[in-house]
C-alpha cells in the first residue's frame, strides 16, 4: 500500500513491542496526516491526539478504516 493513499486516514497498523519478546505486535488506531518530500518520513496523529514523526519503514498497515466525519449539518 503506497503510503500517499493513506494521507489524510484513519489507519490501522501493526506494531512491535518494545521488549525482549519483539514478536509479540498490537495494532493501534492512527492518522497519517503529513508525508515528507522525500517520502521517507510520516507524521502521525495517535488515539491520544499526539502527533509525531515516523520512518516510514515502522508503520505497517493493517486496514483503513472509514471517516469519522459527517457530511451536511
Amino acid at each position: 500500500m503506497n503510503i500517499q493513499e493513506l494521507l489524510h486516514k484513519r489507519v490501522l497498523v501493526a506494531e512491535k513491542e518494545n521488549s525482549y519478546r519483539a514478536s509479540n505486535k498490537t495494532v493501534k488506531e492512527i492518522k497519517i496526516l503529513e508525508v515528507s518530500p522525500s517520502g521517507n518520513w510520516v507524521k502521525i496523529q495517535n488515539d491520544t491526539g499526539n502527533k509525531y514523526w515516523l520512518h516510514y519503514s515502522d508503520i505497517t498497515p493493517v486496514e483503513v478504516l472509514s471517516s469519522l466525519e459527517t457530511k451536511g449539518s
